[in-house]
């Protein structure tokens, strides 16, 4: 009697979804199991390579990727610490979360809604939590909700990622009757990231929305201001001061960021090519401080771009917009072209949660923050396997 054959594809598959499913939900509770869930997908990524010998599919940002990658090495070896430099690269590892990603979805793309619809239920389920923490300490500027993270801004971050997820599925699945209660996860997730006050979230969420509906019907994007006024109107004084302090150029917090990147943008002018390296950039922070910030010493300039300049050079700062430029690029081409709501829910997801992402980045360093630089590899990955078969067809056949 023969033995039954093993699938090694599949077992490396189940363990794969496995983690990715655990990483859904742990990244909005406990860095440290996310980041051992995405040790997991790499694992599983390289395993089935090595195991299978077939080769698994490299998302079209690889070479943006591997430019990003070997600037920023390079800007790690030469700069002004370069030891402190080479390990903070150790978030470069979290680009194998993308390739894992990319692959397994690309392969089981069946499974990416329901990792948005667990997204959803993990981001509502931790902002009834924050929500909870705002009623025993009530709305306040200087003691934030965070829910289970240890920042308001990761939490309000996080959050606002998983909007994203859970309104791409509201908008474009189709589910019916049980996906209802994704409705009131996303609503929840809203009022959380309100009360958090967190400004940057705000704006992504905003952008993402804006995205999202757009995508829908661009005619509905028209209704969001009035939405947004409204909600506004019906919300508790410090929220509503907070969310209008955004455009108020006499604000204390708006004149320090003015002022901070200012300087970045002088560190740059000094250091062009390959900026001062990573996490150095607090060693020559004091030469270029404004008198009149308070803030006598900074972590980071409140700016991806901005950051990314002073710490990787112009060189890694056009590496890094050329990922996510294409990103953006195949998915909205591949969001054209089909006509399958499942594809349709994780292109506008992943366009949504890029965009998103960028926008509260303009305000805030949200890709030195582990737990969302992760979530946007993710978001991204997502969005660029379910590209794919667009991409596919626009070729055509081969061999």
């Amino acid at each position: 009697m023969a033995e039954p054959s093993i699938d090694p594809t599949g077992r490396w598959d189940t363990a794969c979804w496995a983690f990715t499913a655990l990483f859904c939900v742990a990244d909005f509770i406990s860095i440290s199991v996310a980041q051992m869930a995405a040790t997991g997908m790499g694992v599983c990524f390289l395993g089935r390579w090595i195991n299978t010998g077939q080769r698994p599919n490299l998302p079209p940002v690889l070479w943006p990727v591997a430019l990003f990658v070997g600037v920023s090495i390079v800007a790690a070896l030469f700069s002004l610490d370069a030891m402190e430099s080479i390990v903070d690269s150790k978030d470069l590892l979290h680009l194998f979360i993308l390739f894992a990603v990319y692959d397994y979805f690309v392969r089981r793309p069946g499974k990416a809604v329901l990792a948005l619809k667990i997204m959803a239920g993990a981001g509502g389920a931790v902002s009834v939590y924050g929500l909870a923490q705002a009623m025993g300490r009530g709305v306040d500027i200087y003691n934030r909700i965070s829910g289970f993270q240890d920042i308001y801004m990761t939490f309000a971050g996080l959050l606002m990622m998983a909007v994203m997820a859970g309104g791409a599925v509201i908008l474009f699945h189709r589910g019916g009757l049980k996906d209802g209660w994704i409705a009131m996860a996303v609503a929840i997730m809203i009022s959380a990231v309100f009360v958090s006050l967190t400004r940057n979230a705000v704006v992504g969420l905003f952008a993402g929305a804006v995205a999202l509906l757009a995508l829908k019907n661009r005619w509905t994007v028209a209704a969001l201001p009035v939405v947004a006024l409204v909600a506004l109107t019906l919300s508790p004084s410090h929220v509503r001061d907070r969310v209008v302090s955004i455009a108020d150029m006499s604000n204390e917090t708006n004149r320090e960021r003015f002022n901070l990147w200012a300087a970045g943008l002088e560190i740059i002018r000094d250091n062009p090519v390959l900026g001062v390296g990573q996490n150095s950039f607090p060693l020559v922070y004091p030469a270029y401080r404004r008198p009149d910030v308070k803030e006598p010493n900074i972590s980071h300039l409140h700016n991806n771009f901005i950051q990314i300049g002073a710490e990787r050079g112009l060189a890694g700062l056009g590496a890094w917009i050329s990922v996510w430029a294409v990103a953006l690029w195949k998915m909205g081409s591949a969001f054209r072209m089909t006509s399958d709501t499942g594809m349709k829910t994780s292109l506008a997801a992943g366009g949504a949660g890029v965009l998103a992402f960028l926008s509260a980045g303009m305000f805030e360093y949200n890709f030195g923050d582990a737990e969302i630089q992760m979530l946007f590899y993710l978001f991204m990955a997502m969005g660029l396997a379910a590209a794919k078969p667009a991409e596919d067809a626009i070729k055509g056949p081969t061999g």
